[in-house]
């Protein structure tokens, strides 16, 4: 193609490196046994599908103990070699959790840590050496969910995809939606249809479990409920954020 317009040169650029670091003990592979509060690993599966795309290589898939020299260590080694670090866990507030304190020991800043939303509250972005830092919370629903809505964009940004105009429309709702004010709250939805004016008719469950990975393999997208709203009647008009789009 290049030679067919008379380019005798091309600009080109290496792929974006990303890696992907999981935290916690009672964190363990698929296939497995499993000893008391022990869990499955879900999170490398299910971010190391979402990043994949064109123009992005996965360059390491960490897994550290909540350790948090260990963890130091590993943000300072992956800060080397990648371009977007993105972590699972360790951002909350619990005794267990060190990330926050591990970025800065690595010589990294936080821009912003927490975000009015349910799930995935604790979601916090910064930078370590030349590498920008994505933490997402340890839990699967609310992980996936912070991804969707900044890991997407960050990684859009460094790929130079990302689109002018976003890919999210509204739809109604098919029931009621009860919600408790004060968070903005994404739930995983299905398009059932269309009403009689031909708008698309979203479902969804009366609430959000940030564990439950089924509703994620049944959903096509999430909608969002304002932070403000205590209820939405039926038929009432909300956003909706495809994933096959992103």
């Amino acid at each position: 193609t290049a030679a067919a317009t008379g380019a005798a040169t091309v600009t080109v650029r290496r792929d974006i490196r990303v890696a992907i670091l999981v935290t916690g003990e009672e964190v363990q592979s698929a296939g497995t046994a499993l000893d008391n509060a022990q869990i499955w690993d879900v999170n490398t599966p299910l971010l190391a599908a979402a990043i994949a795309r064109p123009g992005v290589e996965i360059i390491a898939i960490s897994h550290i103990g909540d350790n948090r020299q260990d963890l130091a260590r590993e943000l300072d080694r992956l800060s080397r070699v990648s371009d977007l670090i993105v972590t699972t866990g360790g951002v909350s507030v619990g005794e267990e959790d060190h990330m926050p304190a591990a970025i800065k020991q690595a010589g990294g800043r936080i821009e912003f840590a927490g975000v009015a939303m349910k799930p995935g509250k604790p979601v916090s972005v910064g930078r370590v050496g030349q590498a920008l830092w994505l933490g997402l919370p340890g839990n699967p629903v609310s992980a996936f969910v912070a991804w969707t809505l900044f890991g997407t964009h960050m990684l859009g940004c460094l790929t130079g995809t990302t689109r002018k105009r976003p890919s999210r429309r509204h739809v109604i709702t098919e029931k009621q939606i009860d919600h408790k004010p004060g968070r903005c709250e994404m739930r995983p939805t299905r398009l059932i249809g269309f009403d009689a004016l031909g708008r698309q008719v979203a479902s969804f469950g009366q609430a959000t479990h940030s564990a439950r990975v089924r509703t994620l393999a049944l959903a096509e997208g999430l909608v969002m409920i304002p932070a403000e709203a205590e209820a939405l009647p039926k038929g009432s008009l909300v956003e909706f954020i495809p994933f096959r789009d992103l």
